[in-house]
C-alpha cells in the first residue's frame, strides 16, 4: 500500500539510499573497531615493552650483584687459605707470646718513656668546632 503513494522516481532514490546506507555504516563500524583494535594493540605492546625493559635492568642489576658476591667469594676463600698456611700459624704464635725455642720475646717496659709527638705537616685548622645549632644559623644567615 505505501508503494501507491510514492512516485516511481522517489521510490528508486529512496531504495538507492537504503541499500548504500548500512554498507556506509558498516564500513564506518569496521573503521572504529578497527581503530579501537589498532590502539588496544599499542597500549598492550607498550605495557610489555616497558616490563619488559624494566626486567632487563633488574637482569642487569642481579648480574651486578652476582658478581660483587662471586668476587668477596673469591676473596675468602684466598682469605681461609692463607688462614691454613704455616706462615699464618707462626705469625699468629707471635702475636700471642709463642714463638721459637730460645727466642726472646720483645716487649718495651711498662715504665718505658712516651714517643716524642710527631708534628703533622700541612695547614693546621684552629677554628674551634662549634655546635650543631650554630653551625646551621653561621650557614643560613652568616656570622
Amino acid at each position: 500500500m505505501v508503494d501507491t503513494f510514492i512516485a516511481p522516481s522517489l521510490r528508486s532514490d529512496l531504495m538507492s539510499t537504503i541499500r548504500h546506507a548500512p554498507l556506509i555504516g558498516r564500513r564506518a563500524l569496521a573503521v572504529v573497531i578497527s581503530l579501537v583494535i589498532v590502539v588496544g594493540l599499542v597500549v598492550v605492546f607498550s605495557g610489555a615493552l616497558t616490563r619488559s625493559t624494566d626486567f632487563e635492568v633488574r637482569a642487569q642489576e642481579a648480574r651486578a650483584q652476582v658478581e660483587a658476591r662471586k668476587l668477596e667469594l673469591a676473596a675468602s676463600l684466598e682469605e681461609r687459605e692463607f688462614f691454613e698456611t704455616e706462615a699464618f700459624v707462626r705469625w699468629q704464635a707471635r702475636v700471642h707470646g709463642f714463638g721459637r725455642p730460645n727466642e726472646k720475646r720483645f716487649v718495651l717496659p711498662d715504665d718505658a718513656p712516651e714517643p716524642d709527638p710527631i708534628t703533622p705537616i700541612g695547614p693546621q685548622d684552629t677554628t674551634e668546632s662549634m655546635a650543631p645549632f650554630e653551625a646551621w644559623m653561621e650557614l643560613l644567615f652568616g656570622a
